[in-house]
């Protein structure tokens, strides 16, 4: 068997899912009109690092959900990055939304339901 050259990788992180990443988060922007360049930029950059640290692990959910031979280890990966590049800038607005909220406690006019 010959020897296979590694993965091109930065920090530990696949190109391959940085770039669908990138990608991903650039097409978010991209359907969002407006905004500055820096905001497009950030969402990009949002997308690709959710998806560069995202990818391994959603890969292998999706492999288990998809179970169909045909496909190859690296489209589910390609597809998944690009998913997550896409969604990554929704899922750190969510938690930095949850954060807040958990930091500051529950607003002042919220009643707990007595019992």
């Amino acid at each position: 068997m010959a020897d296979l050259p590694p993965e091109p990788a930065l920090m530990g992180l696949k190109f391959a899912h940085l770039a669908a990443g990138f990608i991903g988060g650039l097409a978010r922007s991209l359907t969002r009109p407006g905004g500055s360049l820096a905001r497009h930029v950030g969402t990009a950059m949002v997308g690709t690092a959710v998806a560069g640290y995202g990818t391994p692990v959603g890969a292998v959910f999706a492999a288990r959900w998809l179970a169909d031979p045909g496909l190859s280890v690296a489209s589910i990966e390609g597809i998944v990055g690009f998913v997550l590049g896409l969604t990554g800038m929704s899922l750190c607005e969510a938690a930095i939304r949850w954060v807040k909220i958990w930091r500051d406690g529950p607003p002042p006019s919220f009643k707990p339901p007595s019992t």
